[in-house]
């Protein structure tokens, strides 16, 4: 068997290309072209370049290709019409490119921010991806990840770590009162491997968190903990929030609107495990 992972070249894509290796099925590389990470791939890994986002430069890496996992997709972005345009639509040239190869199983990474009452451009890009898996006529599984620490760690909790621990003193929107089900990136890539083979996922949903609820605040004491460092926490007014556009700046300084950044603080992520549980024998454990 014969996997394309778009987006490969990543913390997730590579764990996965080593996670399908040792269940026996070859892996295709699908990333960026220059991308300097891909010569961090194992050597029995086939390495494509192209753009999800151009139909005609992804097309011949889905030739000979038994199962698609797209992982390809942007989290951070002040740029207008970029997630439209890498997420949703990189999303329906990956699902053409399906049905123009012939490959019938394809495997989508969503997000768990798609089930926010109010969605940030990247949650109504990733909920567009969803909704075209969904009406693509193919054999699909969508999984929806949580916060994804270890390995590297996810983007949001590397902003968020080196927020905590870079000065004596720091603020939470709200207290840090949301709460999360942190998922470690071993158990988040195990649970997408499965998720993409296993028949018993055809036509489904899944949560992909770790078995513990943490609010933010308490996260923050972990991660403090862990550096052996003692900060203070100062709550802050979510009105304040609101105004304050420099909390992009406040969290390692990355391109992110304010508006995505407090969508993390406001709004809980516990969804339930129970049928990643029974479908993928998924067995994750603490994250912190």
């Amino acid at each position: 068997m014969k996997a394309l992972i778009t987006g490969g070249a990543g913390v997730v894509g590579r764990a996965l290309c080593r996670e399908l290796q040792e269940r026996g099925v070859q892996a295709r590389v699908l990333t960026l072209p220059g991308d300097p990470l891909a010569k961090t791939l194992p050597p029995e890994v086939e390495v494509l370049y192209g753009d999800v986002a151009d139909y005609a430069s992804i097309r011949p890496a889905f030739d000979g290709v038994d199962v698609v996992f797209h992982l390809a997709a942007i989290l951070l972005s002040t740029r207008r019409g970029e997630f439209e345009r890498i997420n949703a639509g990189g999303t329906r040239n990956v699902v053409s490119a399906c049905q123009d190869a012939g490959v019938r199983r394809l495997l989508y990474v969503s997000s768990i921010s798609v089930t926010y009452p109010v969605l940030t451009p990247y949650g109504a890009s990733k909920l567009a991806g969803e909704s075209c898996v969904k009406d693509s006529g193919l054999d699909w599984t969508i999984v929806r990840p949580t916060l994804v620490i270890g390995d590297g760690g996810g983007i949001e909790y590397k902003m968020f770590e080196r927020y905590v621990t870079r000065f004596p003193v720091y603020f939470l929107p709200g207290g840090g009162m949301s709460k999360k089900r942190p998922v470690r990136s071993v158990d988040l890539v195990k649970g997408i491997a499965v998720a993409g083979l296993s028949p018993e996922a055809l036509g489904k949903t899944y949560a992909l968190a770790g078995p513990e609820i943490l609010s933010m605040a308490q996260m923050a004491e972990r991660i403090l903990k862990n550096a052996g460092k003692k900060h203070w926490m100062v709550p802050l007014p979510w009105w304040i929030s609101r105004r304050l556009a420099v909390l992009k700046n406040w969290i390692g300084g990355n391109r992110v609107s304010a508006e995505q950044a407090l969508a993390g603080f406001l709004y809980d992520a516990v969804p339930g495990i129970e049928d990643a549980v029974r479908d993928l024998e998924y067995a994750p454990k603490e994250a912190l």
